[in-house]
């Protein structure tokens, strides 16, 4: 009975020693291709970076258009639709066309295990109802924070220039008065001639 318990033992420290070195290896391996567009496409940023470049493309067709208006104040109906399908005809480029720059970074500085548990808490209720507030909840802090930063940038710049003050006024006590200095001067200056002579 003995034996069958330190047989049991033995093989139950075997089974937690592999189970913690596969976790080891998990926390030290990095992040899968997959795996890093897996935690983006939940943190939203996938879906953020194309929205910001379909919104820059309507931009800049915009600014082409009134480029090409002020140049061709006159231009036809038949002109502007061609012009329009220049602009149909180039595409801006997608998040697919940078991912490949941006996964590194999140392979470098993140293990396999760190990403699951992004996956896991942005597949979530709540971190989805974080990711959605979370433009909400950065505006009204910038609001009330840049607000709060400014009053306490004043009451710091204040209370350092009236201690630079107190500085400045301690350092001028300390030093001879000018006009004291320049009778020395004189009077060093007599006291050299009177040699000379």
């Amino acid at each position: 009975m003995i034996r069958r318990v330190g047989v049991l033992v033995l093989l139950m420290g075997t089974m937690w020693g592999v189970g913690a070195g596969q976790q080891v290896a998990l926390e030290s391996t990095p992040p899968s291709r997959a795996q890093v567009l897996k935690l983006m496409s939940s943190m939203g940023v996938q879906q953020g970076v194309d929205s910001s470049l379909q919104s820059t493309q309507k931009k800049l067709r915009l600014a082409a258009r009134n480029s090409f208006l002020k140049k061709n104040p006159d231009a036809s109906e038949a002109t502007l639709k061609k012009l329009d399908e220049v602009f149909d005809s180039t595409q801006l480029f997608d998040f697919e066309a940078v991912s490949d720059a941006l996964i590194p970074a999140y392979q470098k500085n993140l293990s396999a295990s760190d990403v699951q548990a992004g996956i896991d808490f942005y597949s979530s209720d709540a971190g989805k109802r974080m990711l959605e507030k979370m433009p909400v909840i950065l505006r009204e802090a910038n609001e009330s924070g840049g607000h709060l930063v400014q009053v306490k940038l004043a009451a710091y710049s204040e209370e350092l220039e009236r201690k630079l003050a107190a500085f400045q006024a301690e350092l001028d006590k300390q030093k001879p008065p000018a006009a004291d200095k320049a009778k020395g001067a004189d009077d060093k200056s007599k006291t050299t001639d009177e040699k000379s002579k």
